[in-house]
């Protein structure tokens, strides 16, 4: 398991890309590999014949939050569209990954009055390499026209 400082959250939607950034917060990295076909062996079970691989990564996030923060995330991470996480690992390298919301945060104090460590999860399923997005290059394509933001 890996432990990160500072993650982003992205999330896209037809009318744009929305970030919530939070540098206090900490990742831990659970990576999971999975099959989509696991069968034993007829005539030895104690072979296992798997196909299909793919990954099934979970993440749980906790930050220290103020309550205006704590309500800018849940609303975030509620909002419609795809969701996003992102965070420098070592040497620099940015990683990124697809992923939803498995447990929501709770909130830390009802009168909403001081800031709480906030915990919740997200799970990233996807197969071979999740790659990188560069969000900060949109082409927009409007019938004929295109649109490029840098």
């Amino acid at each position: 398991m890996a432990v990160i400082s500072g993650f982003r959250l992205i999330r896209q939607t037809p009318g744009g890309v929305h970030y919530f950034n939070c540098t206090n917060g900490q990742v831990d990295y659970n990576p999971g590999r999975k099959y989509r076909l696991e069968k034993r062996n007829a005539f030895d079970p104690s072979i296992l014949h798997q196909r299909e691989e793919y990954r099934e990564d979970s993440f749980d996030l906790q930050a220290i939050l103020t309550p205006e923060e704590y309500n800018t995330l849940v609303s975030f991470i509620t909002a419609a569209g795809q969701l996003y996480l992102e965070y420098t690992a070592y040497n620099e390298v940015k990683s990124q990954f697809p992923v939803r919301v498995t447990n929501l945060p709770k909130c830390p104090d009802d009168l909403h009055e001081y800031p709480e460590k906030v915990k919740f999860s997200l799970e990233s399923r996807y197969v071979g390499s999740p790659g990188y997005i560069d969000f900060g290059i949109i082409v927009i394509e409007d019938d004929n026209d295109f649109v490029t933001s840098n």
